[in-house]
């Protein structure tokens, strides 16, 4: 009696794991290996033809192509810094702090912290020096701020500089009486309340002396003549060029360049567009010089170049037609203030997008490591260190030379586990992109493949099984890894 109750008890406590075990692990898993070999709605064997399609589609190949990225950036990554930053937490008096900073991101989850980073790469249309669109995402908003654009302030100045009666001040009053009119306009004909009036009235001057200096008012305020503001500095601008006499267009093409060679083309293209007419001039060779007449006349103000043939029409005007401009627009404003740095799309651009969904996973996974390794730095033998510091070597040679090589089976662990991890990305990369502006990986395609439109249930288990098979052989070395490291324990 006793020796079958010792028999059987293992199983009555193994019983329910190994039943578990089969149900959602082994038995899903022979059932995918099944349906990869079936059509998309599973009445129907296919053979390998879906296995063919995971290994040649384009879609398939691009997810191929970004997950030799993930695996070799994103281990590199994590690895790497994680190990850095276990050696430097070691050597200081508050490493706990240190570490908890750096293993926070593990607490928030994958989903969570792609919508963290959405907002942290989130590009708002970067607009104009004048009507400058301000950056809510992270790192737009630092990228501008290190390098802003000219503004309407700035040119002004410029304009000052040259004897011209125009300031800030007088910019910023022209504003205010403009405003001010229309405001009590909006008032009398019943747009406006007297209170809502009253409280714009009172932040009008600190409002339009920032506008001046490229900050926008919040939206939503009730300024009546806003999108004029900028053509207002402008007429102010032109007024003051007007009243003074002795003023030639030289200098307001000193300024503003490209004021002068808009003047210059819109001549130029009159003249060639009467050549072609007249048939001395072909059609062919007309489009190729309006083509580079934007550039041909800007570089001709600013340089004095001439531009090369003998087909320009009205070359020999440019000079008069130089010193006959005395007025800017706003367009012209624009493309002369349009200097500073602009915003990027960090997730559409093509060269960039998948580094920036790949820091993503780093800041995360960053933490992980460095826990793991942390733990093993704490096994290397302190009287090697201090064996090789006895025998001159520097701290660099003795990382190298002896905590590297003692940390190796720890390494080798962290690493696969990375792998592992980067071949099953999807999380991040679905919510941030859903694959699209060629971020796509093997996870999200399986995912697209099962739940997109098409619903195909034999792709997706082929990809699913590839994928599978991939991570297999990574799992019998980590096990045995971890394995030959608790034995040398």
């Amino acid at each position: 009696m006793n020796m079958r109750q010792s028999r059987w008890t293992p199983l009555v406590y193994l019983g329910p794991a190994v039943f578990l075990l089969f149900l959602l692990m082994v038995y899903p898993s022979l059932e995918t290996i099944r349906l990869s070999f079936m059509d998309k709605r599973d009445t129907e064997f296919v053979g390998l033809e879906n296995y063919d399609y995971a290994v040649t589609s384009p879609r398939m190949k691009e997810a191929l192509g970004n997950n030799l990225l993930w695996l070799v950036v994103f281990t590199v990554g994590t690895v790497g810094l994680g190990l850095l930053i276990a050696t430097l937490a070691d050597r200081v008096r508050y490493e706990s702090l240190a570490k908890a900073i750096i293993f926070m991101p593990m607490a928030i989850s994958f989903v969570g912290a792609g919508v963290i980073w959405k907002f942290v790469y989130d590009l708002n249309p970067p607009g104009n020096p004048t009507q400058p669109g301000s950056q809510i995402g992270l790192l737009n908003a630092i990228l501008v701020s290190l390098n802003p654009d000219d503004n309407l302030a700035d040119l002004v100045d410029k304009f000052a500089d040259e004897d011209i009666d125009i300031s800030q001040a007088s910019a910023t009053t022209a504003i205010i009486d403009a405003e001010t009119e229309a405001i009590n306009a909006a008032v009398a004909a019943g747009e406006l309340t007297q209170s809502q009036a009253d409280e714009l009235l009172d932040k009008l001057p600190d409002t339009a002396r920032d506008f001046l200096h490229g900050d926008l008012p919040p939206q939503g305020e009730n300024w009546q003549l806003l999108g004029r503001w900028a053509n207002i500095v402008i007429d102010q601008i032109n007024a003051a060029v007007a009243a003074n006499p002795s003023l030639d267009g030289q200098t307001v093409c000193k300024i503003v360049p490209q004021a002068c060679s808009r003047e210059i083309e819109k001549v130029e293209e009159d003249a060639i567009d009467a050549a072609v007419d007249a048939g001395t001039l072909t059609e062919d060779r007309a489009e190729e010089m309006l083509d580079d007449l934007p550039e041909v006349a800007l570089a001709y103000v600013k340089d004095n170049k001439r531009p090369s043939g003998s087909d320009w029409q009205t070359v020999d005007q440019w000079d008069t037609i130089i010193t006959n401009t005395r007025e800017i627009n706003v367009r012209s404003a624009n493309e002369v203030l349009d200097t500073g740095f602009e915003p990027i799309d960090w997730i559409r651009k093509g060269t960039i997008n998948n580094f920036a969904l790949i820091i993503v996973g780093v800041w995360i996974w960053t933490g992980f490591c460095m826990v793991v390794l942390s733990a093993g730095l704490k096994s290397v033998p302190k009287e090697l260190l201090e064996a090789a510091r006895v025998d001159g070597a520097n701290e660099l040679q003795a990382f190298f030379r002896i905590t590297v090589p003692v940390l190796m089976p720890t390494i080798t662990v962290v690493t696969t586990t990375m792998i592992i991890t980067v071949l099953k990305v999807f999380d991040i990369v679905y919510v941030m992109t859903a694959g699209n502006f060629g971020t796509e990986v093997i996870a999200n395609r399986m995912y697209l493949e099962m739940y997109g439109g098409d619903r195909q249930f034999g792709r997706a288990s082929a990809i699913a099984v590839i994928l599978m098979l991939a991570i297999i052989p990574l799992l019998i070395y980590n096990i045995y890894q971890f394995r030959k490291q608790e034995a040398y324990r």
